[in-house]
């Protein structure tokens, strides 16, 4: 028994280790970008909505640029933040009732954050209606903050947009 054959064996299981490793790494990265890839298209959707609204909305006019990205700047960013953040409430009682194997539970969960974000929605409705106000009370010069005014009505669909969406891509995503 030679010293070559003794290291040979040695060696042997560390190259099969390493296959097995790269075989689960590559399994583990299949399982994340099935998860991960709608979520990434579901965002780039999202946005990308915004951004060829202001692509027209340049068209149009200055002033009406200016309007539609305080509204999208502040307004829109500020709702979004609110709900975003409470639907991850949602994704965390979904995971934890998925991993408990309790899924009646994961339904009453997503309908439960339904609720309560269309109430959430429906409080922060006056921010929308009333931005016209609120930015003139900022400081923000009187055709600017009317022409933000006028648009911020015309968001008030994707506000409860928001609702829903969040707590479906969270409920979603705790699977």
């Amino acid at each position: 028994m030679g010293s070559n054959e003794t290291e040979e064996r040695l060696l042997g299981p560390e190259a099969e280790d390493e296959r097995e490793f790269k075989g689960r790494i590559w399994e583990e990265s299949k399982k994340i970008w099935r998860v991960g890839f709608p979520a990434m298209l579901a965002r780039i959707s999202q946005f990308g909505m915004f951004v060829v609204t202001q692509a027209f909305i340049g068209h149009i006019g200055e002033v009406e640029l200016a309007g539609y990205a305080l509204i999208q700047i502040i307004t829109v960013r500020f709702v979004n933040g609110i709900l975003l953040g409470m639907s991850s409430a949602t994704e965390t009682l979904c995971g934890q009732a998925f991993g408990a194997k309790q899924y009646h539970a994961m339904g009453v969960y997503l309908q439960t954050s339904w609720i309560i974000n269309l109430g959430t929605a429906t409080i922060l409705l006056p921010v929308f209606i009333f931005s016209t106000s609120i930015f003139k009370l900022l400081g923000q010069e009187g055709d600017v903050a009317s022409a933000a005014g006028y648009i911020s009505l015309w968001f008030i669909p994707i506000l409860y947009y928001y609702a829903f969406a969040f707590t479906i891509q969270k409920y979603l995503q705790s699977q």
